[in-house]
């Protein structure tokens, strides 16, 4: 794993109060790699995760095709410039003008409000200069922590999706949550 306390060359893009976002940058990927291990991976997305190394994660990484329908920001705390998660937006629609979020908190940093505020930084920034309409996220019925966020930033509950996530050996509920353009107000 990379030292955490490392800083990291690419500079903030949207700052907030405790935190800040900015580019990914390939050293980062072992800490990402390392909290998405941590999490179980199949509790954190109905898609399935290659099972792969670090370092093949970070070589993944080097060959992506740079685009503009997906994007992926280090959520770093302001005061000692450390990375404590992650935060994209991904299946861009031109035409709906919406993306998926998706989001990925180092398990020593949850529950201290890094996700929250990035969420909103990263909404702001979707809405107000990408000019995106709607914003969704994916979770499944039982990560009690991922809906009591995205409803406490007013995302409403669009659609429960049977038999969506498959975990411990048995198909779980996933809930599809939303913010519109209209309804942003933070």
């Amino acid at each position: 794993m990379k030292d955490k306390n490392k800083e990291f060359g690419t500079q903030p893009s949207f700052v907030g109060d405790k935190i800040f976002l900015r580019a990914v940058t390939v050293d980062d990927i072992a800490n990402f790699h390392l909290w998405l291990l941590q999490n179980e991976p199949q509790t954190r997305s109905c898609r399935p995760y290659p099972i792969q190394s670090a370092a093949e994660a970070t070589e993944a990484f080097r060959k992506r095709e740079p685009s503009t329908n997906r994007e992926f920001f280090a959520i770093v705390r302001k005061k000692d410039k450390v990375p404590v998660g992650k935060i994209s937006y991904f299946d861009y629609n031109s035409l709906n003008r919406s993306a998926e979020l998706g989001l990925l908190i180092d398990p020593d940093e949850q529950k201290k409000g890094h996700g929250n505020e990035a969420i909103r930084l990263l909404v702001k920034y979707l809405f107000r200069q990408r000019g995106f309409n709607k914003v969704y996220a994916q979770t499944a019925a039982f990560n009690k922590g991922a809906i009591k966020l995205l409803e406490s930033l007013k995302f409403s509950k669009d659609a429960t999706l049977r038999d969506h996530y498959f975990h411990d050996g048995e198909f779980h509920k996933g809930l599809i949550y939303s913010l519109l353009l209209y309804e942003f107000d933070w």
